[in-house]
């Protein structure tokens, strides 16, 4: 719906309904991402409300045509790498997991849980340039294009990021599976000796 962006967006230096229609728009999905960025709810609140209002302040210097959603997510990853830097990064995301699917038994949900709660731990692990590729991609689904244009840098670049993060991804996972096992071999024979 690019067109009705660009109606919105010429009636919102006019009108502030119109940017408030705009906001609704894609406020979840802004919210989502920034979320998936930082780990944080109420990071990820305060950097949207902020997204926002930069993109309000710029409604000026918008180029009529030219697509919104790479433009609102290039001010985002901005202010979300720029906030990373400042903080720690926190545990967050447990919501994500609240949607889980559950069909199948408990032990199946329990299961597809943990691997997604593994998934998210190592993506909040990679440096915020390849995170930013990996949750445009695979949790916004954006086209390389979009994310070029998003994150402002060539197509090739996004492709190279992407294959990077993923390699990084499998062999975080990967660290994370030996770690568990070794971990769950230790409390096994734990238990064994002190049954003895």
């Amino acid at each position: 719906m690019p067109q009705l962006d660009d109606i919105l967006i010429e009636e919102a230096k006019e009108d502030p309904s119109a940017f408030a229609e705009l906001v609704s728009r894609y406020q979840d999905r802004l919210y989502n991402f920034l979320y998936r960025m930082t780990g944080s709810r109420e990071d990820a609140q305060d950097l949207a409300q902020e997204t926002f209002l930069r993109i309000y302040r710029a409604l000026a210097r918008f180029r009529q045509g030219s697509p919104f959603t790479p433009w609102m997510y290039k001010i985002a990853v901005n202010l979300a790498i720029n906030h990373r830097k400042s903080r720690r990064p926190t545990a967050g995301l447990e919501e994500d997991f609240a949607s889980t699917n559950r069909d199948g038994s408990p032990e199946e949900y329990a299961e597809r849980r943990e691997a997604q709660q593994r998934i998210h731990a190592a993506i909040q692990e990679l440096p915020a340039a390849y995170r930013a590729v990996v949750i445009l991609r695979h949790m916004d689904e954006l086209s390389y294009d979009e994310i070029a244009q998003a994150l402002d840098i060539p197509l090739g670049t996004v492709k190279v990021r992407l294959h990077r993060a993923r390699l990084m991804l499998q062999e975080k996972l990967k660290q994370n599976r030996q770690k568990s096992t070794a971990h769950e071999l230790h409390d096994s024979q734990k238990t064994h000796s002190s049954l003895s």
